[in-house]
């Protein structure tokens, strides 16, 4: 059975932050589930109105190669994407890749996911300041993304760097190519021709 990548975006997501890794993955040929918690249409931070594919409650987790949160401030309310927490616990528990970036680093910080592996977010003073309960200080990374074996994390400034280590982690293309696309839309750097030959 050919697993897929879930890509979760709840009401209010950050337009920026999926925005460079959904082409690489299409582009990669990697099967891909845009869900929400209902399934019905919801708007992103800048206005953009996007029908999901599906709930996430009509994902079998089974099926699932990774779950990929969006950020939005809806994640910093505990009584939102309670289906999306707890699917990103129970994946994590099976070793299945849970990435996730900004606010949603906030959310599964509440559920104690990150007290005792590597991980980033958007401010460590925030962090704690949001979630009290809270204990991972000392994992805690100054760093824009950080992969500890299948749990990414990033900050809501950073999907370029969200997307990298993505896909280093689904091993997409081959190091070289990701070097040079890092640069590229990172530091505008151009590539040499036959970059754009590897895809």
């Amino acid at each position: 059975m050919e697993k897929s990548l879930v890509v979760y975006l709840p009401e209010g997501f950050a337009d920026w932050e999926g925005a460079f890794l959904l082409p690489e993955l299409r582009q990669a040929k990697k099967k891909i589930i845009i869900a929400s918690s209902t399934g019905e249409s919801i708007s992103s931070i800048g206005g953009m109105t996007i029908v999901p594919e599906r709930a996430l409650s009509e994902v079998a987790p089974d099926t699932i190669e990774g779950l990929i949160l969006i950020g939005s401030d809806s994640w910093m309310d505990a009584n939102q994407n309670q289906n999306a927490i707890e699917l990103a616990s129970a994946l994590l528990s099976k070793g299945v890749l849970v990435a996730a970036i900004c606010g949603a680093t906030v959310a599964i910080a509440r559920a104690g996911l990150l007290n005792n592996r590597p991980h980033t977010s958007n401010d460590l003073d925030m962090l704690k300041q949001i979630v009290p309960s809270y204990g991972g200080e000392k994992f805690y990374l100054k760093s824009l993304a950080v992969t500890d074996k299948n749990l990414i994390t990033a900050a809501g400034v950073a999907p370029i760097e969200f997307t990298r280590e993505i896909m280093a982690y689904l091993n997409m293309y081959t190091p070289e190519y990701r070097k040079h696309w890092f640069e590229l839309y990172k530091n505008a750097v151009m590539p040499p021709l036959e970059f754009w030959s590897q895809t």
